[in-house]
């Protein structure tokens, strides 16, 4: 047994902005802390499929976010900064409910998620190959081919727009395998998927904390647009996305 060290990571960046602009607490994101979280998939945790399972943490086979992405170690509820790897030969059921079984390195996270050393959920469709860089590049790809047509699908987006959205959610879930994600790296986040400012999304739902709802109406109304569909859709997505609590704003 060792202790692989990561760093401290800052899961909760999102809220912790935003929720500072309004005055309010806010929880980590991996335990469902309060506060609106810009993290797609943290209010709720979605099987293989893409159907919601469970809100109260990520669980084996129910630890997709909503974006059609799963979760990593340094995302576990249970992770903080460091955690022990054991060695052995691990039996488990992976995403679509069959027997695999992984010998090396990993941690099981209280929560029956197991990770192996890359810090890979292993109750996927495999947990072998995932050590070289050619299979993880085109492993990769085809992590946001799939979310884009999954997010295409389900709100009726034009695949551009479902595969930039799919490109920049996962470009910003990567930051945290190597990282801490910083103010910054949220700033950018925001302008890449929404094509609006930080500061002027913190100031809009501070607004609507008051009651003022407009300036997020109009940004809702200017994201339709970017999105090429109908505001209606935008609430429909941010609601999916971010919870009751976003749905309180709009």
């Amino acid at each position: 047994m060792f202790k692989k060290s990561i760093g401290s990571v800052v899961a909760a960046l999102a809220a912790a902005v935003l929720v500072s602009a309004c005055g309010g607490g806010g929880g980590g994101s991996g335990s469902g802390g309060g506060g609106i979280i810009f993290d797609p998939g943290y209010q709720a945790w979605y099987d293989v499929y893409g159907f919601r399972c469970g809100t109260g943490g990520p669980s084996p086979g129910c630890n997709f976010y909503a974006n059609g992405f799963k979760i990593g170690d340094i995302e576990d509820p249970y992770f903080n900064s460091f955690y022990a790897l054991e060695y052995a030969k691990y039996n488990y059921v992976d995403s679509y409910g069959f027997s695999a079984s992984y010998e090396g390195f990993a941690w099981l996270s209280p929560n029956g998620i197991l990770y192996d050393y890359y810090g890979d959920a292993l109750n996927d469709d495999s947990g072998t190959g995932r050590d070289l860089a050619g299979d993880v590049a085109q492993l990769e790809q085809n992590i946001v081919r799939t979310a884009a047509d999954h997010l295409a699908n389900k709100y009726d987006l034009e695949p551009q727009v479902a595969m930039s959205i799919a490109t920049v959610t996962h470009d910003y879930n990567q930051i945290g395998k190597s990282r801490a994600r910083t103010e910054a790296d949220f700033a950018d986040f925001s302008q890449r998927l929404y094509g609006q400012d930080l500061n002027e999304i913190k100031a809009a739902l501070g607004e609507s904390m008051k009651g003022n709802k407009a300036p997020v109406n109009g940004m809702v109304q200017e994201l339709a647009t970017t999105w090429s569909t109908t505001p209606e859709n935008v609430k429909t997505i941010i609601k999916t996305w971010y919870g009751k609590e976003a749905g309180q704003l709009l």
